[in-house]
């Protein structure tokens, strides 16, 4: 169809260019151009399939990728490397691996969660580097619950949490950018009597409102906690004639019709929150066009009818639609402007998914712009069977299942211990790839818009395109009236580039040769060259490597004749991760946790004697003798606290790695900043400015082993969110009472931890430690950059103790079995084996993958 399609296209625009209009030429042409773009610009997704639902501190979080190509869903054959990252719920990146992505498109890893700050919501990311073209919409992103450790092995009862962050003692780094929760909270996070405590956002169906044509507006409302507000509203004209009314649902959305004029409009919606005197609340809605089209879709009948309204000023002109899934075009043609055309849309014949009605005029612009979504009908062939082949669980007894789905299928399976899960489920592989990759932000309850295909759930599903709507393709850039700037490549194998410039003008520096050499612990070694061009460029391409390799980059006119070396700003374009999008109030809640599906347990059914668990510690057994070599370690005092960072870590909520961060600043060109300067940019709660007065600096009495506090500085004054700092500054080695903290630059500074409020003094004074280098390691000389480069993180391998081996011991494991990389044969078949844990009754098993031909497959 889409070549058949392509042809047609073709054959008229030959024939426009002999017999048709302008008009028509040009339309032709934009069609053409978007027919195109897929070749020319191909898109990827991601989608994780992770192990469990929640997580406790110190257990490790086990993932496989699936990378395809949008446009028709296949394995993506283009980046080869994927990145995952963990950030903290100030949005702050914890940790980035690297994985291979291999030839069927997948890629598997882990995230130890052992160093992390506090418990909290955190959010893992995935992507490649030629996604983070699209910003962060294209990101894959999941939020997660992290525990605290149980204090009791094997005892999850406990799912304490920290949310400090939501109470505003800590900095969110997150962007409020293209967020409409966040968007609402900006309105109405003060608790001034003088601001709204609620926020409504308005989404003209189809783009805007005409002045005269009766318009459908979707609207979103939220509180200043970014709840959704259940409410009735009431749009008014400047005369208080009251023109439309609407009631939110349960998610804050609603939708309401009028005819505008072109004076303005006020929406009301009562505030239960406020008292009976100020109970109601005043918004202006976007102001109504003169000229343009009105675009009306109805997604509810199964068959769909699509109208446009047209002003006088439009009618008469040529206009073209285009109707596409994953930016290929399936329908699309020309039509005279009128005051009133209705365009038929068959249901059953689009794709499954999110669509995209466009209409644009002859010189490409948009008229009117519509999404809408189409659920896909149930299909026992995308299943995934689990037949248990062993009867019963036994403690740490072995588990035989089958799995039973499409031939050379490529699947991921892991099983839970269902009295263990501490969260719900947040979709699975098909919701993401057909939904909720294709809107902006986070879909409460995703599994809801798939589980019936009726009016309801149709007229739900058109409420989320309305206010969530996100235009993954774009079709001014489709259509080449915008130029697609593709800032990052397709990383089909290491790429190492950025731009040279002055280090005082920073400006751009031409035919200056790069020398580059890259080591490891191994003895490994690389060399390169390269020579920037008019605009201070240079890139190499370097082989896949695995670890993390020190690199060094010289930088010279002309190496032959042993110039004076010069300083120069040596950046590297490493820094392309997405901005960190807001976590929105539903992904911050615990869900309930999903019913077993496997071994499911009968009322009062108890264990067989035979089946009766004795730990190992229990029993008596005989092992071998060992040698210790070890030499025990002595302490005398507390100094070795400190010297290991543990003590700053030990009450602190925030972190800084300092030697990323200062990596990040030269990456990008910029000048070494000084400690304080880069407090102040990258927390906002820090502050400080210079006084006039005598210089004042007291040390603790009681200052020991390398350590000095330092309070306060006459030449910075510095508070963090109005408290004064207590600056505890140590290198390991030696007294530091003569260090002034505005003295400091980044590259002495090794690691930064934050401790508000501390708890070990009565005052609420925050605590900063300060841990420097003994030596600077990546001390940079006049023409040459040291740092590191990271090659691919080595994936672990999920282990379990054999227990045909060895006898039963207590096994608590929460993630009982995890194995990303099974094939089914020729018959759609595979076996899978493990052995339970010592506790499990029941368990909650998830299988993910995808065929040969990209089709999405799920357990039942």
């Amino acid at each position: 169809m889409h070549r058949l399609l392509h042809i047609l296209l073709l054959v008229l625009f030959t024939l426009s260019i002999h017999a048709q209009s302008e008009e028509t030429a040009r339309i032709m042409s934009y069609l053409q151009k978007a027919m195109n773009f897929n070749k020319v610009v191909p898109q990827e997704k991601v989608y994780l399939h992770f192990d469990n639902m929640g997580y406790f501190e110190n257990e490790t979080l086990w993932f496989k990728a699936y990378v395809t190509r949008t446009y028709d869903g296949h394995a993506s054959d283009l980046s080869k490397v994927l990145y995952v990252e963990l950030l903290n719920p100030s949005g702050d990146i914890v940790k980035t691996c690297k994985y291979p992505i291999d030839s069927l498109g997948v890629s598997h890893g882990d995230l130890k969660l052992d160093s992390l700050l506090t418990s909290g919501y955190y959010e893992v990311r995935a992507y490649t580097r030629y996604m983070t073209n699209w910003g962060t919409n294209a990101v894959f992103s999941r939020v997660f619950p992290v525990f605290k450790a149980p204090k009791k092995e094997g005892d999850y009862s406990d799912l304490t949490i920290r949310t400090m962050l939501y109470s505003n003692r800590d900095p969110n780094n997150r962007t409020s950018d293209d967020s409409l929760y966040q968007k609402a909270i900006d309105e109405g996070i003060y608790t001034s009597d003088l601001m709204k405590t609620i926020s409504v956002q308005f989404y003209p169906e189809g783009g805007d409102m005409i002045a005269g044509k009766k318009c459908r507006v979707a609207i979103l409302a939220v509180d200043d906690n970014g709840h959704p507000h259940e409410e009735e509203g009431f749009v008014m004209n400047e005369k208080g004639d009251v023109l439309a009314s609407v009631q939110t649902d349960t998610l804050g959305r609603g939708m309401f019709e009028l005819v505008p004029d072109t004076g303005k409009l006020t929406f009301q919606m009562r505030n239960l929150k406020k008292s009976e005197r100020r109970n109601v609340q005043y918004f202006t809605l976007p102001e109504a066009k003169t000229e343009g089209c009105v675009l009306s879709v109805d997604a509810i009948n199964e068959q769909m009818l699509a109208t446009l309204q047209c002003t006088r000023g439009v009618c008469g002109n040529l206009l073209g639609y285009v109707l596409m899934h994953n930016g290929n075009i399936i329908r699309c043609d020309t039509m005279k402007a009128a005051p009133l055309i209705e365009i038929e849309l068959d249901r059953k014949a689009m794709p499954e998914g999110v669509n995209q009605l466009t209409v644009f005029d002859s010189w490409g612009r948009i008229m009117a712009e519509r999404l809408f979504f189409i659920c896909p009908k149930p299909d026992k062939g995308d299943c995934i069977r689990i037949v248990a082949k062993t009867q019963k669980l036994k403690p740490c007894g072995k588990v035989e299942l089958e799995l039973n789905t499409k031939p050379n299928a490529n699947l991921s399976f892991s099983a839970i211990d269902a009295h263990t899960m501490t969260n719900g489920k947040q979709g699975n592989m098909k919701t993401w790839m057909l939904l909720s990759s294709e809107v902006r932000g986070y879909i409460p309850n995703v599994d809801y818009y798939f589980e019936a295909d009726d009016a309801k759930h149709r007229k739900d599903a058109d409420l989320l395109m309305l206010t969530q709507g996100w235009r993954r393709y774009d079709w001014r850039l489709m259509s080449e009236r915008y130029t697609f700037r593709k800032a990052q490549p397709i990383e089909d194998q290491f790429y190492l580039n950025g731009q040279l410039k002055t280090y005082r003008k920073r400006n751009p520096v031409s035919n200056v040769h790069l020398y580059v050499s890259l080591y490891n612990q191994k003895g490994e070694s690389l060399l390169g060259n390269a020579q920037t061009d008019a605009e201070g460029n240079y890139a190499f391409k370097m082989p896949f490597m695995d670890g993390e390799w020190k690199l060094s980059i010289y930088t010279t006119r002309d190496m032959k004749k042993n110039e004076k070396r010069k300083t120069y700003l040596v950046g590297i374009d490493r820094q392309f991760t997405p901005e960190p999008r807001y976590i929105t109030p539903a992904e911050r809640q615990i869900l309930h946790p999903l019913k077993p599906n496997v071994f499911t347990k009968k009322p009062f059914q108890e264990l067989e004697e035979e089946d009766e668990f004795i730990p190992i510690t229990q029993r008596d057994h005989v092992i071998q003798n060992v040698t210790v070599k070890a030499k025990r370690r002595y302490f005398t005092n507390d100094d070795w606290r400190y010297k290991n960072e543990a003590y700053g870590r030990r009450y602190a909520v925030l972190y800084y790695d300092i030697d990323r961060e200062r990596d990040n600043i030269l990456d990008g060109g910029e000048r070494m900043p000084s400690l304080l300067n880069f407090l102040a940019k990258k927390n906002s709660l820090f502050t400080y400015y210079r006084a006039e007065t005598s210089n004042h600096q007291s040390e603790s009495s009681d200052s020991q082993g390398g350590f000095s506090e330092y309070i306060g500085d006459a030449s910075d004054m510095c508070r963090y969110d109005g408290d004064l700092i207590n600056w505890i500054i140590d290198n390991g080695a030696r007294p530091l009472l003569d260090v002034h903290i505005d003295e400091l630059y980044l590259d002495e500074v090794k690691s930064v931890y934050i401790v508000p409020g501390d708890p070990r003094v009565m005052d609420n004074s925050t605590f900063i430690y300060v841990y420097l280098h003994t030596k600077f390691t990546t001390e940079s000389n006049k023409g040459l950059r040291r740092t590191y480069f990271q090659g691919f993180n080595k994936a672990s391998t999920f282990k379990t103790e054999d227990y045909n081996v060895i006898p039963p011991m207590a096994d608590f494991r929460r993630t009982i079995w995890w194995q990303p990389d099974i094939t089914t044969d020729e018959q759609g078949k595979a076996k899978v084996e493990f052995f339970n844990n010592s506790t499990c009754e029941e368990m909650y098993i998830s299988v993910e993958g995808m065929t040969e031909d990209g089709k999405v497959l799920v357990n039942e």
